[in-house]
């Protein structure tokens, strides 16, 4: 039987419907959102519609039961998969809180800076690998990207609901202020005097990843402290930025591997 029904004074316009069995089941699990209500698209609950149910009715959340077609129409996409859930958007973090609390724990810090990721599949992708190697936050900026929206959760398997993300206004600006921290920028580019497997990625680092069509942007590349590329074969000239993102940053948790 599902769980009674909460009353909430959360404007609805500040609600997001999460949707797909991994974005749902990782935000219950990650308990960094709120999460009002659960919809499921069946009144015999299947195997994964169980699970998310039991751990919504163990936080004392409600489950309604909704047509697909409603469920579709709630968070507006097909692959909904029978689960979705009305949350609070994500929270987001602050570089300076991020920077301080890798140094006390780990002594290094990991960023991923993303200058004018507009494709929510790619950034999904680029949050689920950064997630894997342990990267302490994604820096993405407010205006000509695209944020932590219900599409890259789904993208990201719900790697997402387990990520810190800083929203800046300026990445030029924030990349000045981790340099002043003492934090390393590289950014990937096709143009570079080394490439990522020749580079130190050791210390403390942020990595910018450009664009799908343009890469950096010629200012973002002018503020990086250096540039690293991904030696290629073949007939095409670029990888796209998730699967480049992928290939640095599985060199920079080897690097790391070897010195730990």
């Amino acid at each position: 039987m599902a769980a009674k029904t909460k009353k909430h004074r959360l404007s609805p316009d500040t609600r997001e419907v999460l949707y797909g069995f991994h974005p749902v089941m990782e935000a219950l699990t990650a308990g960094r959102r709120t999460m009002y209500t659960l919809m499921v698209d069946r009144m015999s609950l299947s195997g994964r519609q169980a699970r998310v149910a039991a751990l919504a009715e163990k936080q004392g959340i409600s489950w309604q039961t909704l047509t697909s077609n409603q469920i579709r129409a709630a968070c507006g996409s097909d692959q909904h998969q029978g689960v979705a859930a009305t949350v609070s958007p994500l929270p987001t973090d602050t570089m300076a809180s991020i920077v301080a609390k890798a140094g006390r724990e780990e002594g290094t810090c990991l960023l991923v800076l993303l200058d004018s990721i507009v494709d929510p599949n790619n950034l999904g992708a680029i949050v689920r690998t950064a997630h894997c190697v342990g990267a302490h936050a994604l820096v993405v900026p407010k205006d000509r990207a695209v944020g932590a929206t219900p599409a890259v959760s789904k993208a990201s398997a719900g790697a997402l609901e387990h990520t810190r993300l800083c929203r800046v206004t300026n990445l030029v600006s924030a990349i000045q202020w981790l340099k002043k921290a003492g934090i390393w920028v590289a950014g990937l580019a096709m143009q570079a005097d080394q490439t990522v497997f020749q580079a130190d990625l050791k210390g403390s680092l942020a990595l910018v990843v450009g664009g799908e069509e343009k890469g950096l942007r010629p200012l973002v590349r002018q503020h990086c402290d250096y540039l690293v590329s991904i030696p290629l074969r073949g007939n095409v000239d670029s990888l796209n930025a998730s699967a480049a993102a992928a290939v640095v940053l599985y060199e920079v948790f080897r690097q790391r591997q070897l010195t730990g």
